[in-house]
């Protein structure tokens, strides 16, 4: 096992099980952050709750919230808690949620590319995925907004041949995922996997959500939360 270096981790380490370690190392083993999603004022939380589920288990770290007129309300019965293992971005607190999430995504290198149908673009098995890729789903009725389509560095579109022309949003998520994802473990490790910093941050962050009652543990034991 890697060394244990966050004081957070080394003092709850006691009380998780040699189970939910080894978990810990099999799931950080398989991370990345070259993939990520973007929510746009997705209406219902359960179709958020399983797009955030569909992350989790295709091994995406972070997901990227606007909420600036759909709020997301966790949704248990959907994510299965899946949600205190990813690391949620959000913008509530910006005055413009939008252009905060894109600088963000610029800003850490990545390329926004937008699912629609009705734009020409690339196909989602042919998206370039050589630098990281944030993709970005819109709303259950209406898509994405025309703003996010006008930002795009990318847009991206799933094969349809039937009377339907979208999926539903968690699906959509999923096939995308999962297709962007397959191709991406089959580039070397290098290209994807996470440092060897942000797994001791995320180790230390998932026995916090593991251990009941973890901030006051740390506060007994004289660790900073």
């Amino acid at each position: 096992m890697p060394p244990i270096e966050d004081p957070r981790y080394e003092a709850l380490l006691p009380f998780l099980s040699e189970e939910r370690i080894a978990r810990f190392e099999r799931v950080l083993d398989q991370r990345t952050r070259h993939l990520t999603v973007v929510m746009e004022n997705v209406f219902q939380s359960r179709n958020a709750s399983a797009v955030m589920r569909s992350c989790d288990g295709f091994g995406l770290q972070d997901v990227h919230l606007i909420e600036d007129i759909n709020p997301w309300v966790p949704n248990r019965g959907v994510s299965k808690g899946t949600n205190a293992w990813l690391t949620l971005h959000r913008y509530r607190s910006a005055a413009d949620p939008t252009a905060a999430c894109l600088d963000r995504l610029r800003r850490t290198g990545y390329q926004i590319a937008v699912t629609s149908p009705h734009v020409d673009g690339y196909d989602v098995t042919d998206l370039p995925i050589d630098r990281p890729v944030a993709v970005v789903m819109g709303t259950e009725w209406e898509g994405v907004s025309e703003r996010m389509l006008a930002e795009a560095d990318l847009h991206v579109a799933i094969p349809m041949h039937g009377f339907a022309e979208s999926l539903n949003i968690s699906v959509a998520a999923a096939v995308v995922i999962h297709e962007l994802n397959r191709r991406l473990r089959q580039l070397p490790r290098e290209r994807w996997e996470l440092s060897e910093d942000e797994k001791r941050e995320l180790r230390a962050q998932w026995a916090m959500a593991s251990v009941r009652n973890a901030p006051g543990i740390l506060k007994r034991l004289g660790v900073p939360a």
